[in-house]
């Protein structure tokens, strides 16, 4: 049970006093400052994030610095081209390096850190000056790289919260109170008037509206909602005025669990160990202690000559420096990340890249992603008896609808403005709330909406048209009447249709044995015959943002790499919890910052595609590590033979790393 102190008592002007009033720190509808004391959060400034990143851009920018400067010198013959190489490594290597013994120190083991440290370190006690500055630096530009994508969580977030208004219109009587959103609780009355957001988890308790909640549960079209409907935080209210009883607190809406579930997905997906790491936490160790036994152990323990095994120990710590993994699998990522950008693929990272080539099944959301996202007109029927046009009607609708914003209205002016239809915005348009409009256009007045709008008029639908309207609405389309104050004289069907290319797209993700399911909002009736249009058999309808998540968690369960396509708020969370999330180029900016691939061409034929190419770059680097840890092994085996000198240890090194780079570039000329 909630409790609060009767605020009516306090809060008594209207919105015609023009002044602030307090009362629990609430605000009265008019403007003004508050100066109650209230908690602030404390917030980071533009500037202090600017400084952040400068600071963590440094060392890279300076290891960067050092070797051009290094290079140049020893072009020009200087003696002195060591030093800018040392600096350079020096000033890239330190956070690497200081990483990498704090994990050593606190117990977590050698990790990847350590493990360039050691790399760029044994390159440059062989005098290769520029590898071992080379090492350090690239590994510290893809650390600055990361850390900044890490930013990527905090920027949804605040992306997802910016749906929801700030304030809320409480009802108090016959007077309203403008008070924060976050202080509502279960039972208050909220007010929300034409085209505002809708603040609140509740239940409509009086007025008629159309609402668009697309964003929250995916519905393609606007929810007609009355006494007894549910409203969301979030959605857009449309023509009507709405009093809505709050059900839910502030922190338990539809809204704020998809923010939860945001950062809880994309924080289970940041603890996830790198294969690198996990190579490094064995290989490592195991080479430094290799490394110090030929070194010491042997001319101890068998009285061996120490000058031999130390140069043995030494050619082992220098063989064991992964150079050509630590260089060359960053190249053929970032080659795969700059081929797929050319074809308006962004991939956000190598983690994504080869999430993405393992993937075997695709989750698709319908609305905006299958499907075009907007309404469309599918058909024009006119009554043979009214004497008019295909063009005439179409033309009556669209002035009529021609000043609204709805979704319906919108596809019908589109349609008769790509036909070429002459029309001229009626004249007092009206909006009859949950039902259609009307407005006087050449004289008469010429109604367009629902079956209700003409009932209520007295006016049957004729049952040529009635049972047109049942057939199409079976096949998951909307059904809109024109008529005037004696007869209806026609209806026009409008659909969501699905994208040109969505069955090509669907058909190629078949035939590499991949499963697609669509996961939707709408109803099943409309979602199975837009998946029959596409091809795709698998469907799972009716769901809001916590079902998505949940379907996608189950099919993760069941096929171990799934892909999640979708384009909106509603889609962020599967998004984040799918083994890697693709988003719409034309969706909302949290799912593309949530998403770990973006389809900037907004083309679903880039899915197949881009999941073609992961694939590919996934092989190449396999490839290479394969190669690179082979090179390693008989370079040990030679070293331990005593028939590998030092000079030869570094030449296989580095020409290790010379053909795998070589090798992932070859993902440049991908088709």
């Amino acid at each position: 049970m909630h409790k609060r102190t009767n605020i009516a008592e306090t809060c008594t002007c209207g919105p015609e006093h023009g002044h602030v009033h307090h009362a629990h720190d609430r605000l009265c509808v008019s403007g003004g400052s508050c100066d109650c004391n209230h908690s602030h959060a404390i917030t980071i400034t533009h500037e202090e994030r600017k400084r952040d990143g400068l600071r963590d851009l440094l060392p890279p920018l300076l290891g960067i610095i050092g070797i051009g400067l290094g290079f140049l010198f020893h072009r020009l013959g200087y003696s002195a081209y060591k030093i800018p190489y040392m600096i350079g490594a020096v000033a890239a290597g330190i956070p690497v390096a200081g990483a990498g013994f704090s994990a050593l120190v606190s117990g977590k083991g050698a990790d990847i850190n350590l493990l360039t440290t050691v790399a760029g370190i044994g390159a440059m006690l062989l005098g290769e000056w520029a590898e071992g500055a080379a090492v350090l630096t690239l590994f510290s530009i893809g650390e600055y790289l990361e850390h900044k994508a890490g930013e990527r969580t905090r920027k949804s977030i605040r992306e997802v919260m910016d749906l929801s208004p700030l304030t809320a219109r409480l009802k108090l009587g016959d007077r309203f109170c403008e008070v924060p959103a976050g202080e509502v609780v279960p039972g208050d009355i909220v007010v929300v008037f034409p085209g505002e957001k809708i603040p609140v988890d509740g239940e409509v308790v009086s007025g008629l509206s159309s609402v668009n909640q697309a964003q929250i549960t995916g519905e393609s079209v606007p929810v007609d909602k009355g006494p007894g409907s549910q409203a969301f935080a979030g959605s857009l209210n449309g023509e009507g005025t709405l009093d809505i009883r709050v059900t839910r607190m502030p922190e338990d809406t539809t809204l704020a669990r998809i923010i939860a579930m945001v950062e809880q997905a994309q924080h289970q997906r940041a603890r996830s160990q790198r294969l690198v790491d996990t190579f490094a936490k064995y290989w490592t160790p195991l080479m430094l202690v290799l490394s110090l036994t030929l070194a010491v152990g042997v001319p101890l323990i068998l009285n061996q000559a120490w000058r031999l095994w130390i140069y043995r120990g030494l050619t082992v710590l220098i063989v064991s420096c992964p150079c050509s993994l630590v260089i060359s699998t960053p190249v053929t990522v970032v080659a795969s990340i700059a081929r797929a950008a050319r074809n308006g693929v962004l991939i956000k990272g190598g983690t994504y890249l080869e999430a993405l080539g393992a993937v075997k099944a695709v989750a698709m959301d319908k609305t905006g992603t299958v499907t075009q996202g907007k309404l469309t007109v599918d058909q024009v029927m006119v009554m043979p008896s009214s004497g008019i046009s295909h063009k005439a009607l179409l033309g009556m609708a669209a002035a009529v609808e021609s000043r609204s914003e709805h979704p319906l209205a919108k596809g019908i002016v589109e349609a008769a403005l790509a036909e070429g239809v002459d029309f001229v915005p009626g004249e007092g348009s009206v909006s009859v709330r949950g039902k259609g409009a009307y407005a006087v256009v050449n004289g008469d007045t010429v109604y367009v909406g629902s079956e209700r709008l003409f009932e209520e008029m007295g006016i049957s639908v004729p049952s040529y048209l009635q049972e047109a309207a049942d057939r199409f609405r079976s096949q998951g389309r909307t059904a809109v009447f024109v008529g005037t104050k004696a007869d209806i004289v026609g209806a026009i069907f409008l659909s969501d249709a699905i994208r040109p290319e969505s069955g090509d797209a669907i058909a190629h993700l078949r035939q590499g044995r991949r499963q697609v399911i669509m996961l939707t909002g709408d109803d099943m009736a409309t979602a199975g015959i837009v998946a029959a249009e596409a091809g795709i058999d698998r469907v799972e309808a009716g769901l809001l943002p916590d079902d998505k998540l949940t379907a996608i968690r189950r099919l993760v369960e069941e096929f171990g790499h799934v892909a999640m396509v979708g384009d909106g708020v509603n889609d962020a969370p599967s998004l984040a919890a799918a083994s890697v999330g693709i988003a719409m180029g034309k969706g909302t900016d949290v799912a593309l910052e949530t998403a770990g691939v973006a389809l900037m061409r907004n083309d679903l034929r880039a899915v197949p595609w881009a999941i073609e190419l992961a694939r590919k770059a996934r092989s190449l680097i396999l490839q290479n590590v394969s190669f690179s840890i082979a090179i390693k092994l008989l370079a040990l085996v030679m070293v331990l033979g005593g028939v590998l000198p030092l000079w030869l240890a570094v030449l296989a090194d580095s020409g290790a790393a010379v053909l795998v780079t070589f090798n992932g570039l070859r993902i440049l000329g991908y088709r």
